[in-house]
């Protein structure tokens, strides 16, 4: 049977203009930086033509923009899922139900999971493109939406964490953002930083690539280079730094992006089951029975 949770979830979400306004502005982008690069394609042409083997740079563009849109919009659906609840004082009829507190979050964290899918799925017209001039196999495409879909996962059970520690969706939303961020910038600068200060070779290809590993957007160019044939991340991270005899570490920092996967799998999932924990109802009594007991025995004392 379908979640309760998601299935109230989806026919409100339906309902309001906001989703729709979200899918349009999403294709707008979408559809704005394929033009943009058939334009520009075309214009550095003397005789304003276009040359179809450059299409592979227009599956670039489209998979860059799509990621960067699902890691700016996935906070901001899913923060305000548990707390919005708690703003609409509607959070504890939902855990007097026969709902287990993990049902709930899974039910949260699933109606942004599918209007995450809505959104790449209408993206897949645009995408069309690329298959009419045969730069990359349907086998490419599908292996972009998994990594772009385990990113929303990540970001989705994080996102859904702050909503149920953090009472206010506004104090969840520049939560979640700034952990991104340290995702995306804080991991690239452990790597550069040393990089600039003792120079490439005095370090390790091993420190190097655990450092990479939370990142989405290192990832995501890791994919695309096995996809396309390109060495962008080996040629600037692992080029010039101190190489390493083991064979893994080699496979890694060729396969980042797998690595990255089962990254995201694994986060995504603990924080899901710390946010199961912190709405539930016997946890809290047993934290305020605690409490009680604490302060009534400072009082007895005093």
């Amino acid at each position: 049977m379908m979640n309760p949770v998601l299935r109230r979830e989806t026919i409100t979400s339906l309902r309001g203009w906001k989703n729709y306004a979200v899918l349009t502005f999403y294709l707008f982008m979408m559809t704005l930086g394929a033009f943009i690069f058939f334009y520009s394609s075309a214009y550095e042409s003397y005789r304003f033509t276009f040359d179809p083997q450059s299409v592979v740079y227009l599956y670039v563009v489209l998979g860059s923009i799509q990621m960067a849109l699902i890691v700016l919009s996935v906070p901001a659906l899913t923060a305000g899922s548990i707390s919005g609840e708690r703003e609409r004082q509607t959070l504890d009829l939902l855990l007097v139900t026969k709902l287990s507190p993990f049902s709930i979050v899974i039910g949260k964290l699933l109606s942004s999971m599918a209007f995450v899918l809505l959104l790449i799925v209408s993206t897949l017209p645009v995408f069309s493109i690329v298959f009419y001039f045969g730069s990359v196999g349907i086998g490419s495409v599908l292996t972009l939406v998994c990594f772009t879909l385990t990113t929303a996962y990540m970001l989705g059970g994080i996102s859904v964490f702050f909503s149920c520690i953090y009472k206010k969706t506004v104090v969840s939303i520049m939560l979640v953002y700034i952990f991104t961020g340290i995702l995306c910038f804080g991991t690239l600068i452990l790597v550069v930083l040393p990089m600039a200060v003792r120079g490439g070779n005095q370090v390790s290809n091993t420190v190097t690539l655990f450092k990479l590993i939370p990142n989405p957007g290192v990832a995501f160019f890791s994919l695309i280079d096995g996809q396309i044939g390109s060495n962008i991340i080996k040629d600037v991270f692992f080029e010039y730094t101190q190489p390493s005899k083991n064979s893994f570490i080699q496979w890694g920092a060729e396969h980042l992006w797998i690595l990255h996967i089962i990254f995201q799998l694994v986060v995504g999932s603990v924080f899901i089951a710390l946010a199961a924990g912190s709405i539930n109802p016997v946890r809290e009594h047993k934290q305020k029975n605690k409490r009680a007991k604490t302060n009534g025995k400072g009082k007895s004392e005093v």
